[in-house]
């Protein structure tokens, strides 16, 4: 089943309260464990980060600074769907990011679509990346990422099962696949109302992709062309790839990455450096 993983969205008809009242009833009470607040993001004034009882960051609000009545929500993990549900009864709102996944838990789960995966880009000529140990310590996990980190449409797919906080479940063969758009400005408003299934008709390549993991047809809804990362962004992404290393020990000093202003709600769109094994 195709299910919202994460959604971003503006709109000037809701207040930040109303916003955070929206995402205190999809993540219930024990979601709440701790709130942050400080300077916003993306030109907003100020922002609040809601953290689970593990310190994981899930959803945060912004408003204020030089977007005038405009505020942002975002939010990612398994509260998603009932956010998005609840926003879109609510108030009209624009897209500005959306996950749509799908799990397999079943043995060969991984390789099989890794096979799809690769076919798909060699077909459309795709750029791809990787991360993890492919060869050395398959166990801690693989990641392959299909798409320009500047497209509009990028895919990842990992085994979630093998992820430091699911390990003790012992689900190894638990991989999850998904399709991340961030539309274009005319394509904002549509995908404000597609379901998790219709995301994955961005572009043509998800379609197809599509149409060989999920068995599904999936209608076209472009997302238009290309994100261009703004300059802050841009900075920042340029200064993972340079000072990666450093950026780790001083998360891990000051208690995460919050701490530094790069929360994985904002900045999934960024490869951030991951924590090194010990």
């Amino acid at each position: 089943m195709v299910r919202f993983d994460a959604y971003s969205a503006t709109t000037t008809e809701a207040k930040a309260p109303e916003l955070l009242s929206v995402l205190a009833d999809a993540g219930g009470l024990g979601s709440f464990h701790k709130m942050t607040q400080g300077k916003g993001f993306h030109t907003f004034g100020e922002r609040i980060g809601i953290k689970n009882e593990q310190g994981v960051e899930w959803g945060s609000v912004m408003w204020g600074g030089r977007q005038g009545d405009r505020v942002m929500v975002e939010v990612k993990g398994e509260s998603t769907p009932k956010a998005v549900e609840a926003l879109r009864e609510r108030f009209q709102h624009r897209c500005t990011r959306v996950d749509a996944c799908a799990d397999f838990d079943a043995p060969g789960a991984f390789e099989r679509l890794l096979e799809a995966c690769q076919g798909i880009k060699q077909g459309h000529r795709l750029k791809g990346e990787k991360q993890g140990d492919w060869e050395d310590f398959p166990e801690l996990g693989r990641t392959l990422y299909l798409g320009a980190r500047a497209s509009v449409c990028r895919v990842r797919l990992y085994e979630k099962g093998k992820q430091p906080e699911y390990r003790h479940l012992e689900r190894n063969d638990w991989t999850r696949i998904e399709v991340q758009v961030r539309p274009a400005k005319e394509a904002k408003s549509e995908f404000s109302r597609l379901s998790p299934s219709e995301v994955w008709g961005a572009s043509a390549w998800t379609r197809e992709l599509a149409a060989k993991v999920l068995q599904e047809h999936i209608d076209p809804h472009p997302a238009g062309t290309t994100y261009r990362l703004t300059q802050r962004d841009a900075a920042l992404e340029w200064m993972c790839k340079q000072y990666g290393a450093h950026l780790v020990d001083l998360a891990n000093d000051l208690g995460g990455w919050d701490c530094l202003g790069l929360t994985p709600v904002s900045y999934t769109h960024l490869t951030l450096p991951t924590n090194r094994e010990v």
